[in-house]
């Protein structure tokens, strides 16, 4: 179980988990609207004025699209940055060999513990080549196997973690 909830740091909202999560378990999916990469360029300017980050480019294998979770998508739009995050984001492919069509999935990096904030790094960059090949068992943790490399965030964010 998840929950959102004002941060106390200025950071606007975020989201906590209720219960314990165990590493490398499954923990949400990033969705959103999927929009070309030119309609992200002319809303990312809008968003950059605006100081809300919601893009992220699904750049696997080539840059064609991007999801925007401004208006459409779920809990993970109000998970927030940070350098030391407890969430780590991999593309995976469901029901679509797509490669251009990635689905963006958030895995736990250690034991989080109940009533901790979610948050990964806005800033990553994982080479798809060099990235640990991982599967996800019947319990949506990650074992070895085959999932991809993980998309970026559209730019680059400042980071105020300290």
């Amino acid at each position: 179980d998840l929950c959102i909830f004002r941060t106390g740091d200025g950071r606007g909202w975020g989201v906590r988990t209720l219960q314990r999560i165990r590493k490398n378990s499954f923990v949400m999916e990033y969705v959103g609207e999927i929009i070309t990469s030119e309609e992200a360029e002319r809303r990312g300017q809008v968003y950059d004025r605006q100081g809300a980050t919601y893009l992220f480019d699904l750049d696997y294998v080539e840059d064609v699209y991007t999801v925007d979770a401004a208006h459409y998508g779920n809990i993970s739009h109000f998970v927030n940055h940070s350098c030391d995050p407890n969430l780590q984001v991999y593309n995976v492919f469901i029901e679509n060999l797509d490669q251009r069509l990635p689905r963006i999935a958030l895995f736990a990096t250690r034991p989080i513990r109940a009533g901790e904030e979610l948050t990964f790094d806005y800033n990553m960059h994982v080479d798809p080549v060099d990235a640990e090949s991982t599967r996800m068992d019947s319990n949506f943790g990650l074992v070895g196997g085959s999932l991809g490399g993980s998309p970026r965030a559209r730019g680059r964010i400042e980071c105020k973690c300290g």
